[in-house]
């Protein structure tokens, strides 16, 4: 039975006695299913690109269930270019018991869905006939290839092109409107930019493919990233990367490095820019953060022929004020780096140089933990903080280096290519 049109009263399961409740309660995420469409056929094909929200907490509540249903199947598809949606709920009934009603599941998902889907199925069908299938928004700034996971059109190398966009573009700003409501189910606690604020700088990845039998390209947009342009005193601005989403069937194909790389690029060039913030990074986002700046540092340091463990920190710090790193992430990159450095000398040089980040927070501790000089001979305060700042110690210095670990290990592992694919 399907909930995509008019249901009658025989939709309605009455409940038999002893009948258990838990069928009718359903994880949202386990039930919801997103699928991209190329072609009509995909509508009913088995192969077609789909996959399952992470989250949907902000659509269902802290519970992610919906109550109500037996057998309850939400099929939620995509036109791969201009994300024209179109909802199918299908059940094998609902619970019929007097006090209890089910969940309103349409109600719950109409604000969370491209303002303009449907869930008339031959309206979907005329806009899959009517796609426009090479529509790509903004500027090219980059491009770049690697072998993509198949799709609705064909296998094999794909081409990837960022775009800036022009947020005085109105057909932009509505198609977007549409893709960003992907991240509700992906990225923990995502808002909804204001298109209307000029200070937003919006990129995105199409993925171009040529049709083996139309012989024409069909580009579907794959990743995003917001930034908004913070003001820094006096005349300059520090963007800060807000969010940064890869449709979970692009992930790990290097699209997310490659975006962030050709961002980064950019701002580092720009004299307006002070340096680059993120909001909150995930701690996949963390490491291609890290593996870009860290590999920034890494090729300045061999061009200029600095060795880093007998240069003054205060060097390689300049360093990364140049390319526009700013003060926290940079003190990342100079550990990571160290730490890289130090396991290609030897155990000793990697002990001693973690023994140098120990002690730099203990002094850290220390300087934020010196009381003022009116509480010095307070004989408690004294007793309390000697007690404590050994253990608080320990905790920081293992929980920060658990944080480098795995960025240590990425940068290990991708350098080499990073090197090779910025040796211009």
């Amino acid at each position: 039975m399907s909930e995509g049109g008019t249901v009658g009263a025989s939709s309605s399961t009455p409940i038999e006695d002893g009948e258990d409740m838990a069928i009718y309660k359903k994880m949202a995420c386990k039930v919801v299913t997103f699928q991209m469409i190329y072609e009509e056929q995909d509508l009913k094909s088995e192969k077609t690109v789909n996959f399952k929200p992470e989250m949907a907490h902000q659509i269902f509540g802290e519970s992610e269930s919906i109550f109500g249903y037996k057998e309850l199947a939400i099929m939620i598809s995509l036109i791969h270019n201009s994300c024209r949606c179109y909802l199918d709920i299908k059940s094998a009934g609902k619970i019929n018991k007097t006090g209890i009603k089910p969940d309103d599941i349409v109600k719950s998902l109409d604000s969370w869905l491209p303002s303009d889907y449907t869930r008339n199925y031959n309206e979907f069908l005329k806009w899959i006939k009517n796609e426009q299938h090479d529509q790509m928004y903004g500027k090219v700034i980059n491009s770049f290839k690697c072998r993509g996971k198949a799709n609705g059109i064909a296998n094999g190398t794909t081409t990837y092109k960022i775009t800036e966009n022009d947020m005085s573009d109105n057909d932009f700003k509505e198609f977007h409107s549409r893709f960003e409501t992907y991240i509700i189910w992906f990225i923990d606690a995502a808002n909804y930019i204001d298109l209307d604020d000029e200070r937003w700088l919006i990129y995105y990845v199409y993925e171009e493919k040529k049709h083996p039998v139309k012989d024409i390209f069909y580009r579907t947009p794959v990743a995003f990233c917001t930034i908004y342009k913070f003001y820094a005193y006096p005349n300059k601005i520090r963007p800060r990367i807000s969010q940064i989403f890869v449709l979970p069937s692009h992930q790990r194909q290097g699209i997310g490095t490659n975006l962030y790389a050709t961002i980064s690029k950019r701002l580092r060039v720009d004299e307006e820019v002070v340096d680059i913030a993120v909001e909150e990074p995930t701690s996949d986002f963390q490491k291609i953060r890290d593996l870009e700046d860290c590999g920034v540092i890494h090729k300045a340091l061999l061009k200029d022929n600095i060795n880093y463990f007998i240069t003054s920190p205060k060097v390689i710090f300049q360093l990364g004020q140049k390319n526009k790193i700013g003060k926290r992430q940079m003190q990342r990159v100079y550990d990571i780096l160290g730490l890289y450095y130090a396991s290609q000398k030897g155990q000793v040089h990697h002990k001693k140089f973690l023994e140098n980040i120990k002690n730099r927070i203990s002094e850290n501790n220390e300087r934020e933990s010196r009381p003022g000089k009116r509480f010095c001979n307070i004989a408690s305060l004294v007793m309390k903080a000697d007690s404590s700042v050994k253990e608080a110690i320990d905790a920081e210095f293992e929980r920060y280096c658990s944080k480098l670990q795995s960025s240590v290990e990425y940068l290990r592992d991708k350098l080499d290519a990073w090197l090779q694919m910025n040796n211009e």
